[in-house]
């Protein structure tokens, strides 16, 4: 149980511990703007189901890539890998994270690279 949280009963955040905020908390990304997928605007793409995927999960994706030809040493940090992982997390067809311009490509696989790592 954490220190602070013993004396007070009540728990603190990152800011006020100066410790620096877990990204993945906020695992909601914001686009640099709306896109259109069958008619709906789509501004944000939240990764939190990310946690629910699991090490079958990470198969099938690896499997998916091979498919393709990426015969990547570590397939995991590639854009293609978080793009797939994003797939599986949200729903979202494929074809959306193809369509996301590079600076929201980049925030995509960032956020992916990062859960997976932390």
């Amino acid at each position: 149980m954490d220190k602070e949280k013993e004396l007070t009963g009540q728990e603190t955040t990152g800011a006020e511990t100066g410790e620096p905020e877990r990204e993945d908390e906020n695992m909601v990304v914001e686009l640099s703007k709306p896109y259109r997928l069958n008619g709906k605007e789509i501004r944000e793409v939240d990764l939190g189901t990310l946690a629910d995927l699991t090490g079958a999960d990470m198969l099938t994706i690896n499997r998916m890539i091979r498919k393709r030809g990426n015969i990547d040493a570590s397939p995991e940090f590639t854009l293609e890998y978080a793009f797939y992982a994003a797939m599986q997390a949200t729903g979202l067809p494929l074809e959306f994270f193809h369509m996301l311009s590079m600076k929201d490509s980049m925030k995509i696989k960032t956020r992916v690279n990062y859960f997976l790592l932390y």
